[in-house]
């Protein structure tokens, strides 16, 4: 979001940027004084929705909680000390218990009188709850592909390998990613083939690719098996959409995902990425290998058979790739001197 000062003579901006920053500060405004007239003529509201501090006087209210539909109101030190926007209750639902902190009771304030808030300081208020909606977001969604994974059971390979018996685990990043492990077990401990790490992307910046980029391979040495990037966005920004729709690197995947929209992104283009797609598309089911090999394979005497040149080209591995994945699936048989495979009985699967 570009920023602006009222009343500042060197910022630039557009006449239009300014009058939807003003009509939301006119909004904003306006909705915490209604809430005030009718709360306080009701003798509704003693105590602050956040600080739960005795309030006993009308000029010692500061705005209203943001949540839709709340008339929570909070003092002014929740709001302009803290730059608390919303009550107790939704801050643990936005950014849960971990961002709640003890605020300490304040000595009773001098009266005086109401100030309108500036410019700068709604911007800054706008750009704070904008930055709460899409943690909310990152987390719904990490949770979300947690079930399908749970449900359907995990992603089960990677451009080197196929694997079976694979458990997930997720746990929160150094640098404010979700990372899910794809793991198994081998010997007396497990280890990660597969790492999907689910992150924020600030949806009005303009996108550095340069700056991604060093993020991207920064966490990637921080997490192990193959990669697959999950950044989430609410109203993706054509730059960033250009920039997942372009994207391929051989050490990783990446996938721009739009939650509230079911928007997915990606390089079309690059078979393995593709491959991943389905699992990261609200519109689309996932398919575990096994599956995605039956849609290629044909059947020839009554049995599905599959070679490693088809698995080459349609998949993307390389070709030493694709004859170590299909040696290492249990499910399929290898015909001596040739790259063909059948598909075992169901008897024998």
């Amino acid at each position: 979001m570009a920023r602006k000062e009222a009343c500042s003579d060197e910022d630039q901006g557009t006449d239009s940027s300014r009058e939807d920053l003003e009509s939301f500060a006119d909004r904003r405004e306006k909705e915490a004084k209604s809430a005030l007239d009718e709360l306080l003529s009701d003798k509704s509201m003693e105590f602050c929705s956040r600080c739960n501090r005795k309030v006993g006087s009308r000029v010692d209210w500061a705005g209203k909680c943001w949540w839709e539909g709340c008339k929570g109101l909070l003092c002014h030190e929740c709001w302009g000390i803290h730059k608390f926007r919303f009550c107790r209750d939704h801050a643990k639902s936005i950014a849960g218990d971990s961002e709640e902190q003890p605020i300490k009771k304040a000595p009773e304030p001098v009266e005086e009188p109401v100030i309108k808030a500036d410019l700068r300081a709604m911007i800054d208020a706008h750009q704070e709850d904008m930055e709460a909606r899409l943690r909310y977001l990152t987390q719904e969604f990490a949770s979300w592909l947690m079930k399908r994974m749970e449900k359907q059971g995990p992603i089960d390979w990677t451009p080197r390998e196929a694997f079976e018996n694979a458990q997930v685990a997720r746990k929160e990043g150094a640098e404010g990613e979700i990372a899910i492990s794809v793991s198994i077990k081998k010997w007396l401990r497990r280890k990660v083939k597969l790492s999907i790490l689910i992150s924020s992307i600030e949806s009005a910046d303009v996108l550095d690719a340069n700056s991604l980029m060093a993020l991207l391979r920064r966490l990637a040495r921080k997490h192990k098996g193959f990669k697959l990037f999950v950044l989430v966005a609410d109203g993706a920004k054509l730059d960033a959409v250009s920039f997942a729709n372009r994207f391929i690197d051989p050490d990783f995947c990446m996938f721009l995902v739009e939650p509230r929209a079911g928007n997915l992104y990606y390089n079309l283009n690059d078979p393995i990425t593709s491959g991943y797609s389905s699992w990261f598309s609200q519109k689309k089911d996932a398919y575990a290998f096994r599956e995605r090999l039956k849609r290629q394979a044909d059947l020839v005497s009554g049995r599905l058979v599959i070679s490693e040149k088809v698995v080459t080209k349609e998949f993307g591995f390389l070709p030493s790739n694709a004859e170590r994945i299909l040696r290492s699936c249990r499910f399929l048989v290898h015909v001596p001197e040739t790259d063909t495979y059948f598909w075992k009985d169901e008897k024998q699967a």
